[in-house]
């Protein structure tokens, strides 16, 4: 049964309960109707509070549910996300294409559309909206990763899709490889509706602008990250000790990055033979720097650098690490 269905009969039973009331006064009960009626008005009473309690517990195992379902989605956009910055280019740029014309401009309507169509073009339109409020980071994520098909008023749930929108904002500014923009200007020279469209030219604008800050306030916590964050350890065995298994890695980020290190991290890192081969090959993303992420969700994620022999010793002396294990 679908949502539309099942609010249909509720505010059908609404309205008959609501109709019933004046005619009670022109009935004549005998005692056992008497009885009768009163039992069927607290039975009525009683179903009406089980189905506003479960409706409300629905209503928030649903958050959990949906932020588990849109797991598949949010880590394919984090690969494809990656992919542009390691590859320098878009795996589906039709995608990305259609999304941005999507985005600013709405679905197109038709005369020939009928009810059901209109409503879901309207549904598409105030997700349109609700992308454009993101950052141009958020914004250029969002049409690398998810298919104006997938996304669509009447295609994916609205929790499943709010799940997306909270989570797509990247944490940091990101420096976009020149493919990005080469294609967003294109599209403002091809297509005459964003020509003309003042908030389309605002988005270009912002991506220029270096001194922008992450929107990161978007990002939302989740049933199952509070959780997680409430674990109370109960055994002794520290951390570093538990038996870690890799589940992913990210790497090959922009190299023009390397100035958000602070020293001595930045000139370690650019005295590595990786960092010295990688610039030889002209390449525009590094593998000089790495997290990784265990299977376990409780685990902590490892931030790795590359960095010359020579300069590893020396972060030693500058951070007091002792030696704990040779082989």
């Amino acid at each position: 049964m679908s949502a539309t269905s099942l609010l249909s009969q509720l505010k059908g039973l609404l309205i008959k309960s609501q109709q019933l009331r004046p005619k009670f006064h022109n009935v004549h009960p005998s005692d056992d109707q008497w009885d009768e009626l009163t039992k069927l008005s607290l039975s009525l009473s009683e179903a009406a509070k089980t189905i506003g309690e479960e409706i409300q517990t629905l209503k928030q195992s649903r958050s959990e549910r949906a932020w588990k379902e849109s797991e598949k989605h949010r880590l394919n956009a984090q690969s494809l996300r990656g992919d542009v910055f390691a590859k320098g280019r878009l795996k589906n740029p039709h995608v990305f294409r259609r999304n941005i014309i999507t985005v600013f401009n709405g679905p197109k309507d038709s005369k020939f559309d009928s009810e059901d169509v209109k409503m879901r073009k309207e549904s598409t339109r105030n997700r349109c909206a609700s992308i454009r409020e993101l950052g141009p980071d958020g914004i250029i994520s969002w049409a690398i990763a998810f298919p104006p098909t997938l996304w669509a008023g009447g295609s994916m749930a609205s929790d499943i899709f709010t799940c997306l929108h909270n989570d797509i904002e990247p944490d940091l500014v990101q420096t976009w490889p020149p493919v990005i923009n080469e294609m967003l200007r294109l599209l403002r020279e091809d297509e005459e509706s964003l020509k003309d469209s003042s908030e389309y030219h605002r988005f270009l604008k912002e991506i220029d602008d270096t001194s922008r800050k992450p929107r990161i306030s978007r990002k939302r916590k989740y049933p199952e990250d509070e959780n997680v964050e409430n674990i109370v350890p109960t055994n002794f065995v520290p951390p570093s000790r538990e038996d870690r298994e890799m589940k992913h890695m990210y790497t090959n980020g922009p190299a023009s990055e390397i100035s958000k290190f602070p020293e001595p991290f930045k000139t370690a890192i650019q005295n590595s033979r990786l960092w010295k081969w990688e610039r030889s090959q002209e390449l525009l993303t590094t593998g000089c720097w790495a997290t990784l992420f265990p299977k376990g969700d409780t685990q902590d994620v490892s931030f790795t650098i590359w960095s010359s022999h020579e300069d590893g010793y020396h972060l030693n002396d500058v951070f007091g690490l002792q030696h704990a294990i040779s082989s």
